[in-house]
């Protein structure tokens, strides 16, 4: 899911099990352990690599009119 109800407030989702290394976006990290060496983490860490990350480049094509459902 690249959006979710309240994705635009500060939400962070956590997801795993995609069959590729994507390590996420700003708003969205994988947590599989494919991705973390195969080591458990901390939510500090999963929330400080979300800031480092880029907004999903598909962000504006699904969220083009969040304004109006707020």
């Amino acid at each position: 899911m690249i959006t979710w109800n309240h994705a635009r407030r500060d939400a962070l989702q956590l997801f795993a099990h995609v069959h590729n290394n994507w390590k996420g976006s700003s708003n969205s990290v994988n947590v599989g352990i494919d991705v973390w060496d195969f080591m458990p983490v901390r939510f500090e860490d999963i929330a400080r690599r979300a800031r480092s990350m880029p907004v999903n480049k598909h962000w504006a094509d699904v969220e083009h009119n969040a304004k109006e459902l707020e």
